[in-house]
């Protein structure tokens, strides 16, 4: 089964600043920058102005209510063209990794027109109603570093669709991605998986799972996370430590017994 994602540029649409639900403008309409951003070469900006693309596509081909369709809403930043690059280049690796064997150019939008092809080439797409979502969002901020959210759901027949979330983190001064092993103290790997197995363990407990459970569905590592007011998030897709049924579960490590394993800069300030 292929797994996801996205698509082409369509529609750009200026957001406000760094605040995550400020409203839309219209995208003929020049966004603002704060003046002391421009000034601050070779610093991480104050604020982030938002630019939010859409896309919303189906089969040409197909005429029937349950057309295969594409959706995608994504977000990239002004002034920021080493992070928007990062970001386009992100989904494509994903999408190319995704689409499998299918033929495409390995663009973006290759990568979306491949899964309508695919579609197309299916008899039964427009009855299953095959759908291609994403959505690309801000996070979160954290000092220098900005971390993105990319969700998706791809159905392609069958009793369920694949949804999927991973998180991009990106370090505004360096100009540069950041890996969980970026963001933990030298040395400390070993100490972090600890805790790691230490939430995991508790999370069975508190699910009361049994023995064959365990079993079936051991602890495993990821490096996709995110940090929230509680602490840091291991987050997992479906089938990674859980059965589908039971979605795509998080392990949260407190703030506090991550002194000494992550790196201060992204600890909450005392």
């Amino acid at each position: 089964m292929r797994m996801t994602l996205f698509l082409l540029l369509a529609t750009a649409l200026l957001a406000g600043c760094d605040d995550p639900d400020a409203p839309a403008k219209p995208a003929d309409k020049p966004a603002t920058t704060d003046k002391s951003d421009a000034a601050q070469t070779g610093a991480a900006p104050e604020t982030l102005v938002r630019i939010v693309h859409t896309l919303n596509k189906t089969d040409e081909q197909c005429d029937t209510d349950g057309c295969p369709k594409v959706d995608l809403q994504w977000l990239t930043f002004e002034n920021q063209p080493e992070l928007n690059d990062a970001i386009t280049q992100q989904l494509a690796a994903m999408l190319i990794q995704d689409e499998g064997n299918a033929t495409h150019d390995g663009t973006i939008e290759g990568l979306a027109d491949a899964f309508l092809q695919d579609a197309s080439d299916m008899a039964m797409a427009s009855e299953q109603g095959w759908e291609l979502n994403a959505t690309v969002k801000k996070q979160g901020r954290r000092g220098d570093l900005v971390t993105l959210s990319m969700e998706t759901y791809e159905y392609t027949g069958g009793a369920h669709g694949l949804p999927s979330v991973q998180y991009f983190h990106w370090d505004l001064t360096k100009q540069q991605s950041v890996k969980l092993g970026d963001l933990l103290v030298p040395g400390q790997q070993s100490g972090f998986w600890e805790k790691a197995r230490e939430q995991h363990t508790a999370w069975l407990d508190e699910e009361n799972l049994d023995q064959t459970f365990r079993d079936s569905w051991p602890f495993d590592k990821t490096d996709n996370i995110f940090f929230n007011d509680k602490g840091m998030v291991l987050q997992y897709n479906v089938y990674h430590i859980a059965p589908y049924a039971m979605g795509q579960p998080t392990l949260t490590i407190p703030y506090a017994e991550l002194e000494g394993i992550v790196r201060g800069q992204y600890l909450p300030q005392r």
